[in-house]
């Protein structure tokens, strides 16, 4: 499994591990996605994103919340993440995901509280990240 849930006393935690920064986005907004366990209905979006931020942990943390803002507003959950391009301050993609009449568990956002975005000795890597539920 590439994400495992973390105790935390008031908060949700994740720890997120990816073999690659790009894989990183989607394995964060799947564990968003599987833990607040959306009740799914047919229509497959694409709901094309650009996130600009001066960091990875910015564009990673900026990326989950602004998933979180169109799931809102469109009343949709993401399940992938389509990147066409990046850089060092941006990434341009797509959410992939569909509708949805409601879910389990909802989480506010993503904060920025102990966020961490880093490249492991082994090449993968790892993200922990404290969302507000």
């Amino acid at each position: 499994m590439p994400y495992r849930q973390l105790e935390h006393t008031a908060d949700l935690c994740f720890e997120v591990t990816a073999p690659s920064y790009a894989e990183l986005f989607g394995e964060a907004l799947r564990a968003m996605t599987e833990w607040s366990g959306p009740e799914w209905r047919d229509g497959a979006v694409e709901r094309p994103f650009r996130i600009d931020a001066p960091d990875q942990v910015a564009l990673l943390v900026d990326l989950l919340n602004e998933a979180l803002a169109l799931s809102q507003i469109h009343r949709e959950a993401y399940e992938a993440i389509t990147i066409r391009s990046s850089g060092e301050e941006f990434v341009e993609g797509a959410f992939l995901g569909r509708a949805i009449s409601g879910a389990r568990d909802e989480i506010k956002a993503v904060t920025w509280h102990g966020a961490k975005v880093e490249k492991r000795d082994d090449g993968s890597w790892m993200a922990r990240l404290l969302m507000d539920i």
